[in-house]
């Protein structure tokens, strides 16, 4: 699956009041009505349990050049949130100031789907924050988008 470009997303959510979130690279639009979005879990991530009982979280969707941001949410071990810029959103769901959208989200379902847990939520809010060309990882690394022009 390697040869399969994947766009990159970080999902956070507030647990006990500490910020928490984690990188998906599997985030897809669903449906339109309703909005809906998904994005997969490894069923060994050591986060996720911890922010399996929220019922709201927000998708960041990162731009081009933002790999380092992608790479820091989704090391073991590490405080992710170190040094990284956010707000939250109305529901205390972190907003990556690096993202250039976000979508804000209610928990609709989850389910098991293989060696992965596959989340859908219901978009309650889009902010675009900035228009740039997104972060896709393919074949163990970033893509280099910088000699594309957006239409």
């Amino acid at each position: 699956m390697k040869h399969v470009p994947t766009s990159v997303a970080i999902v956070t959510t507030t647990v006990g009041g500490r910020p928490v979130g984690l990188t998906v690279g599997s985030f897809a639009s669903v449906s339109l009505d309703p909005a809906l979005v998904t994005f997969f879990v490894d069923h060994q991530s050591t986060t996720w349990p911890l922010m399996a009982n929220s019922d709201t979280f927000a998708i960041n969707i990162l731009g081009h050049g933002k790999g380092e941001c992608c790479r820091s949410f989704s090391s073991k071990g590490a405080d992710r949130f170190a040094g990284v810029d956010w707000t939250a959103s109305d529901d205390g769901d972190p907003v990556l100031a690096e993202a250039s959208v976000v979508l804000e989200c209610s928990k609709h379902s989850t389910r098991p789907l293989g060696d992965h847990l596959q989340v859908v939520g219901q978009v309650q809010k889009l902010h675009v924050l900035r228009e740039e060309l997104p972060l896709v990882f393919h074949q163990g690394s970033f893509l280099n988008l910088d000699h594309l022009v957006s239409a």
